[in-house]
């Protein structure tokens, strides 16, 4: 799509300089996070530094984060740990007795619905006990005791501490507040909780990723967003950035890219903005086979308005935040994908950037209509499908719930694309791996070479292959060629 610049770029080159202008979920510039150095105020933390993740490992930080916040902050007291101060949507990880078993469930639970006398997980340090004082409790998990089972100090084997909430105050606030990425858990942990960021963060780092991978001139790329998680993306990606309507980012990334062909368009949406209120726009940018790649982001619900089921969720699915089940089926983005025409369908896991970022790279480079549909976690609102549940965590003997397509030998590329019983087996093959759910398969499912919209534009107006539209002067055209042509 777009031609290569002549030096060397990587991937903080696509990196813009707004990526501290917005992040979800932060705490105060003085919040001590644990380090294998000790604990160090989150504002001093670097990318590239280690924080201790909640699965009582260290990790590399992928972006460090910040903004302006003039507005309330909640005010958490553990005993036994201290007070934690963040904004209302940044996830805490807790720990809840279930009702029909008793044992001990660990969930991510946004700061305001965290209320006194609930517990949190607090994960210690790999070679040193966490500090355990009044009113904290050891617990087992996956040891020999079994899931949750609360234990003697001399029992305990893994990262946790639980710790009861005495207070959670809420309290004005007009200043900085910092965030982090951390690469593989998405969490880190303070000197009193441990905390969660936001999955978006590892689609937005694929993106950088194979951008850098193509070595595209950044002034060749053009990104647009839809409404949602995913709509900020653009304002991180040094290129030009678009952030359009609810729905309608198909239809605005379709115009520009035939405005002008010599730019690699990039579309970005949410499952809700996506396949919900833009499905229409989905089935018609499959149908033109506009050259240019679709990235969803598919977290099964809305999360940027508190949660609900998004098209994707399956019935008799509820999350978290909602009252009752779902009592609609959920779509299957891929068959709509290979019904609608898109010539290239795959799909990705966020929590894995790189093999994403090979994914979206291939994406880009097809000719054509590219889906590539992100299996994305979302703590704040989606308590079924967690970074744990694509783990297996739960599962008598623990294994991914994903696998890649290509290491079980499928091949979903058409080789021959005049032959029409193979474009039906292959879009047969794809349908029918699409609607695996245990596990669920990652990677290319369909792909096929066909002749782009541009292509037939282009015989049909030759000059625009040559010139694109936005390079045309169109301000002294002459128009009554049109005119006589529909009196």
């Amino acid at each position: 799509m777009s031609v290569n610049v002549p030096t060397k770029l990587t991937i903080k080159d696509y990196k813009s300089e707004l990526h501290n202008d917005w992040c979800a979920g932060c705490v105060l510039p003085s919040t001590s996070i644990i380090t294998p150095s000790g604990k160090r105020p989150i504002a001093d933390i670097r990318v590239g530094d280690e924080v201790l993740g909640h699965d009582g490992e260290y990790h590399r930080v992928t972006e460090v984060m910040s903004h302006e916040h003039p507005a309330a902050l909640h005010h958490v007291t553990v005993e036994g740990l201290g007070t934690v101060v963040l904004t209302s949507d940044h996830p805490m990880y807790m720990a809840r007795t279930d009702a029909v078993t008793g044992l001990l469930r660990f969930d991510w639970i946004p700061a305001n619905e965290v209320k006194a006398g609930d517990e949190i997980a607090y994960t210690r340090a790999p070679s040193s006990v966490s500090p355990v004082q009044a009113g904290t409790t050891l617990v087992v998990v996956g040891g020999p005791a079994g899931n949750g089972v609360k234990q003697s100090l001399a029992a305990y084997q893994t990262p946790y501490v639980l710790a009861r909430v005495v207070a959670n105050r809420v309290r004005p606030y007009d200043g900085i507040v910092h965030n982090l990425e951390v690469a593989d858990v998405h969490s880190y942990v303070t000197d009193v909780a441990t905390l969660h960021n936001c999955g978006d963060f590892g689609i937005l780092t694929s993106i950088q990723m194979a951008l850098a991978q193509q070595q595209l001139d950044p002034d060749k790329v053009a990104v647009f967003s839809g409404i949602g998680c995913s709509g900020k993306t653009p304002h991180y990606i040094n290129a030009y950035g678009f952030h359009t309507l609810h729905g309608r980012v198909l239809t605005v990334a379709t115009g520009a890219r035939l405005a002008n062909t010599n730019q690699t368009v990039l579309a970005l949406g949410g499952d809700g903005d996506g396949y919900g209120i833009g499905a229409g726009y989905f089935v018609g940018a499959g149908r033109r086979n506009v050259d240019f790649a679709y990235i969803v982001h598919n977290n099964n619900v809305y999360g940027l308005t508190k949660g609900q089921a998004s098209p994707t969720l399956a019935k008799g699915k509820k999350t978290k935040s909602m009252p009752e089940q779902s009592i609609q089926d959920g779509i299957n983005p891929v068959a709509m994908a290979i019904a609608s025409g898109y010539t290239f369908i795959a799909r990705a896991y966020a929590l894995e950037p790189k093999y994403t970022a090979g994914i979206i790279a291939r994406a880009m480079q097809h000719r054509g209509a590219a889906l590539v549909d992100v299996l994305q976690t979302c703590p704040t609102y989606n308590d079924l499908y967690t970074k744990e549940w694509y783990e297996g965590a739960d599962l008598p003997e623990k294994r991914s719930r994903l696998y890649k397509l290509e290491e079980q030998g499928f091949d979903g590329k058409v080789q021959d694309p005049t032959d029409k019983q193979e474009i039906i087996t292959k879009k047969a093959a794809a349908v029918a791996r699409s609607y695996e759910d245990e596990p669920i398969p990652i990677g290319v499912y369909y792909e096929i070479d066909l002749p782009t919209y541009e292509d037939e534009v282009f015989r049909r107006i030759p000059d625009l292959k040559e010139t694109p539209l936005v390079d045309q002067n169109s301000f002294e055209r002459d128009v009554n060629p049109l005119l006589e042509a529909m009196r």
